[in-house]
């Protein structure tokens, strides 16, 4: 071994390249299916993007009401709002899904159990908070991180669903770029192509049903929790489904949400037992292909996407990206989409009926432990 290079070896100084950063400013959009955005550009003023003319580009001018009209006449559905900006350097981002039938859509589910579980750490650590004089990390990490069950459930519902909607949120950036090239390379009359980013969509599409599968079962456990039943040795709806029972109907207003929507029911080969159906037989049944059997992008019609015409006149294409099924094939992000809403849909009912404060929080003096001031 070379003796030199044990020697300690200084940071280089003669040249210095400053790492830049972005200028503060933030954007406001619509995220929309086959990877088209409505992008804001001031209050009523919109534009379209991608539009092909020449090349990719982004036109306008076009109000919110127009908007909705041509994302509706055009078959193309709204996926969420996308708030992003850069503060100092540091980008920050929000993401509120678009549920049909939702009046507020600024607010989605993974906010409104994050409340929740907020509110519930208030109310148990307010009075210990008041005996503490300058808390260290540590026992401030001690105190907040011993949870009650419903508290721990609460959390890990919200960060589940967090997570399941940066998963799409990337896959529909994905597409949104692989719409771009493809008007950049003239490839718009249905030939498919793949990309070297494709391993990060089969990534997102993976993580999205993962997710979504965690929260539900983290669901399950809360009303497994609330009926008291055992669930500790197999938290998972797997799990609630065979300690249930049909006389356990009716006994908390989460599970009347699921046999309401027929998720639950009678299991027909049996007196009293239960069995999942409906919407969550269909999205687990489509998790467990995807997590236990094979991946998405196993399938080789699935390496490829392409792009299709929605109004070639007027330069409107979208980018499909197909997954196999054993009904055929659909577009993955389409298909997403569709248990994406219902989900969101689910939770949001069930944080509403769960009896559970779900207020947004308001710091007051007295919520205030210390101050540490820093500036750059």
């Amino acid at each position: 071994m070379n003796d030199k290079l044990e020697e300690k070896i200084p940071i280089p100084n003669s040249v210095t390249r400053r790492t830049p950063r972005q200028p503060d400013g933030d954007g406001f959009l619509v995220c929309c299916s086959g990877g088209v955005r409505a992008i804001q550009q001031d209050k009523d003023v919109w534009f379209i993007d991608p539009v092909f003319d020449v090349g990719p580009c982004a036109k306008g001018v076009i109000s919110v009401l127009q908007v909705q009209a041509l994302l509706k006449q055009s078959g193309l559905k709204e996926i969420a709002f996308h708030r992003t900006g850069w503060l100092k350097g540091e980008y920050h981002s929000s993401w509120s899904p678009i549920v049909p039938g939702r009046k507020n859509h600024m607010i989605g589910p993974a906010d409104i159990w994050s409340q929740i579980a907020g509110n519930l750490a208030r109310a148990r650590t307010a009075s210990e908070i008041k005996t503490l004089d300058k808390p260290s990390h540590r026992q401030l990490a001690a105190l907040l991180d011993a949870r009650g069950e419903t508290e721990r459930l609460a959390q890990s519902i919200s960060l589940s669903l967090r997570n399941m909607d940066m998963s799409i949120e990337q896959i529909a950036e994905f597409y949104n770029e692989q719409l771009a090239n493809h008007m950049a390379s003239g490839l718009l009359d249905g030939r498919r192509s793949g990309t070297t980013l494709d391993q990060m969509l089969y990534a997102h599409v993976h993580a999205f049903f993962m997710h979504l599968g965690a929260a539900r079962d983290y669901l399950a456990t809360l009303i497994g929790f609330r009926l008291g039943k055992d669930l500790q040795k197999k938290d998972s709806l797997a799990r609630l489904v065979d300690v249930l029972r049909t006389d356990d109907f009716g006994k908390d207003a989460l599970l009347d949400i699921f046999t309401g929507r027929g998720y639950l029911r009678k299991k027909a080969t049996s007196t009293n037992k239960v069995e999942v159906a409906g919407w969550l037989a269909e999205v687990t049944d489509l998790r467990n292909l995807l997590m236990h059997k094979r991946p998405y992008g196993a399938r080789f019609a699935e390496h490829m996407g392409y792009a299709v015409a929605v109004d070639a006149a007027n330069g409107l294409y979208r980018y499909t990206r197909p997954i196999v099924l054993d009904d055929g094939e659909h577009d993955v992000l389409d298909l997403i989409l569709q248990h994406y809403r219902t989900a969101c849909s689910l939770f949001f009912d069930c944080a509403e009926r769960s009896g559970l404060d779900s207020d947004v929080l308001t710091l007051t003096d007295a919520d205030i432990i210390s101050v540490e001031v820093t500036s750059n």
